[in-house]
């Protein structure tokens, strides 16, 4: 079966956040940085919007509270990369780039 879009991307994703990773100079090591990282991502909601309804507890701004990111914090890193796919995708689509992101880290 033909690899598709969203996942692609996903798969993508993985490789640059990896790169992104190695290259951070943080104190932690690469596998702990990327387990916090992993960890925040799968707080991922994947819960829909019922039609005409606004905002639901599923639609979460990640970065509201963050100050001044900070790629050493695996957390802010991953709460970035969470608000990009939410700007960027339905739910559905969302899912997939988020199943493939993480299958390749």
């Amino acid at each position: 079966m033909k690899e598709r879009r969203g996942a692609k991307y996903g798969k993508f994703l993985a490789d640059w956040i990896n790169a992104t990773i190695e290259s951070i100079s943080y104190p932690l090591t690469s596998e702990e940085y990327k387990l916090k990282f992993i960890k925040e991502l799968k707080n991922y909601s994947f819960k829909r919007r019922k039609k005409g309804e606004q905002r639901n507890d599923g639609c979460v701004w990640e970065l509201e509270n963050i100050g001044n990111l900070n790629l050493s914090n695996p957390e802010h890193f991953a709460r970035l990369v969470k608000e990009g796919i939410h700007l960027m995708y339905l739910k559905p689509t969302s899912e997939r780039v988020i199943k493939s992101l993480l299958d390749n880290l």
